[in-house]
């Protein structure tokens, strides 16, 4: 799990960036980000229901999503708060598939 300070997890935050921020977009995440003034990358993770409809389902994806996020947060550029939206398409995914798909579109924002 990442540490506290590297998430996001405040609703007033999410809309900020939701907001002020860019949008970037992949086959199985839609990602918003917004530079912050810290010396690290703040991420937060967000399942719709839409995407996956019951609670168990969105559970799952966002704790492969975050496990992809812990082993790989030295490749994040730091400076920017991101959030990870998932799409519908991610029920069809293996966990190779979303890695390389969420480090392709991460990689994108340097």
């Amino acid at each position: 799990m990442l540490k506290r300070q590297q998430r996001i997890t405040n609703g007033k935050e999410f809309q900020n960036i939701y907001r002020r921020g860019r949008h970037l977009s992949s086959a199985f995440f839609g990602l918003n980000y917004l530079r912050n003034n810290f010396g690290f990358s703040r991420i937060g993770v967000v399942v719709s229901k839409k995407t996956a409809r019951k609670a168990t389902d969105r559970n799952l994806y966002k704790r492969r999503v975050r496990e992809i996020l812990r082993l790989n947060y030295t490749k994040i550029t730091a400076g920017f708060d991101i959030i990870i939206t998932l799409k519908g398409s991610v029920r069809e995914a293996d966990f190779k598939q979303l890695e390389l798909d969420l480090l392709e579109i991460i990689n994108k924002l340097k």
